[in-house]
């Protein structure tokens, strides 16, 4: 794989020298220039660098050369979130057995070696990726260049014909869904990898994002194709709804957390082609994907071929086939990987997640259900940022939510508008403002955009607890 990686890189360099291949805002370096500058990174790794690279750097050429050069020498990559705490930052470096930094500061690249144990790693591990997960401590999953490319030719043979030839980095570099899903499969393609950085694009943290910065930055770079959290497709839907002229974009595609129907019929109704996918670290990326010959909108999309997936007898979804390699520090990988997410799988092969087997609530009635349903229900809604439910044990579900443009009693509209379209063991009975919104910086939000629900349920117990005393009276 890995070798056929380069030479197809090789072979757009001949057929097409003169188109832009990766753009950031310093340079623009075309498809003729691209194998030397890999090359030349690779040298330069091979004499300043050790056999274990982690990666800290904002979105640029230099991020993607890196990658691509470790890539081609077969070291061992780990990239650094930018919004990883110090101390996720150490026990990155430490439990990977980094030996080596490399950071980019005013356009240029620095290499910092490191003293190092050595831990050992699972054979063939090239890349480590890190998810904060649901807990603080930063889970490692070590992948192979066959594990990560496997994924990228998947989603080039599904998305060839769709003409996409400009992919903008919208998501962190050191997401691994950008890093296979848009790196990867945008080079695979012949097409430009536009690549400013996050603040260019509007993007703090793990969770901030200014609008108004993102859609300038559309309007300049005028992309075919990205890809986006649920949160970033409702605030370009918004922002379209509000009268904001965006450029004409080909395929956008949407994970992370589960997205609502609404909203990607709300999305598309405002000429944003946005279509929904699911994928795992796990699983090397993405697992299935929604696309215009392939499109059950509501549903995660078509399954990927280079996975074999399955459900269990309580419906949680098991996949075989393109695992990891196994976690950093544990036992390999078996045969295959328990998701913990609840999923149905229909005729045609297009996959539907129905919420985290885990998070399922259980009311004091004996009601099951999966928050994610009601929750994406919310989130479809202009103007609802942030939405998590809660109702274990208890009579009836109550609901946190984040909508700081929206008043009260659009708010209880909202409610009473949802309530009829959804039974009786899965409606809002009440629901509390937050004004602050929940983020991975502040310990309430995990980096993709989930909800860490032990720490918000901590956090808010109070307010929670408030909305059961005195209990509503009725349903609505």
């Amino acid at each position: 794989m890995k070798h056929h990686f380069f030479t197809e890189l090789a072979r757009y360099a001949a057929i097409q020298p003169n188109q832009a291949a990766l753009e950031d805002e310093a340079t623009t370096l075309t498809w003729r220039d691209l194998p030397d500058a890999i090359n030349q990174l690779a040298s330069r790794l091979e004499a300043e660098a050790g056999k274990r690279i982690a990666l800290l750097a904002d979105n640029s050429r230099h991020w993607v050369l890196t990658d691509l050069a470790a890539l081609k020498l077969g070291r061992v990559l780990v990239p650094v979130p930018l919004f990883f705490s110090e101390q996720q930052r150490q026990h990155l470096l430490a439990a990977s057995g980094i030996d080596t930094l490399i950071t980019v500061t005013d356009d240029q690249l620095t290499i910092t070696r490191l003293p190092s144990g050595y831990p050992a790693l699972h054979a063939g591990t090239e890349k480590i990726t890190f998810t904060s997960g649901t807990t603080g401590t930063p889970k490692g999953v070590c992948l192979s260049s066959n594990n990560q490319l496997r994924v990228a030719q998947s989603l080039v043979d599904r998305l060839a014909g769709l003409g996409l030839s400009r992919h903008l980095c919208l998501l962190p570099l050191a997401t691994l869904l950008e890093n296979i899903a848009g790196v990867y499969c945008a080079l695979l393609l012949g097409g430009t990898l536009l690549t400013p950085s996050l603040k260019t694009l509007g993007l703090k943290g793990s969770s901030e994002l200014d609008l108004r910065a993102l859609a300038h930055s559309l309007q300049g770079y005028r992309p075919d194709s990205l890809i986006g959290l649920p949160q970033i497709l409702a605030a370009l839907t918004g922002a379209v709804e509000a009268g904001v002229e965006l450029p004409v974009l080909k395929f956008i595609a949407v994970g992370g957390a589960r997205v609502g129907v609404d909203l990607i019929e709300r999305a598309r109704r405002c000429g944003l082609p946005a279509y929904e996918g699911y994928g795992l670290s796990e699983c090397a990326s993405v697992v299935s994907l929604n696309t215009p010959g392939m499109d059950q909108p509501g549903t995660a999309g078509a399954l990927l071929p280079h996975n074999r997936v399955r459900l269990s007898a309580d419906n949680e979804l098991l996949i075989e086939g393109n695992l990891m390699l196994g976690y950093l520090g544990e036992a390999p990988q078996g045969d295959h990987f328990a998701t913990g997410d609840l999923a149905q799988i229909d005729d045609a092969g297009f996959l539907s997640i129905r919420g985290r087997q885990r998070n399922v609530l259980i009311s004091s009635f004996g009601r099951n259900l999966s928050p994610e349903w009601v929750e994406s229900e919310w989130l479809a809604q202009p103007g609802v940022q942030q939405a998590v439910l809660f109702g274990e044990a208890r009579p009836f579900n109550v609901l946190l939510v984040h909508a700081p443009s929206l008043s009260d009693s659009t708010l209880e509209a909202t409610r009473q508008r949802l309530n009829t379209q959804l039974p009786d063991y899965a409606r809002v009975a009440g629901w509390c403002r937050i004004d602050t919104a929940m983020t991975a910086e502040n310990g309430l939000y995990t980096a993709n955009g989930r909800p860490r629900r032990d720490a918000i349920a901590s956090r808010y117990a109070d307010r929670i607890e408030a909305l059961y005393q005195p209990a509503p009276l009725a349903w609505s």
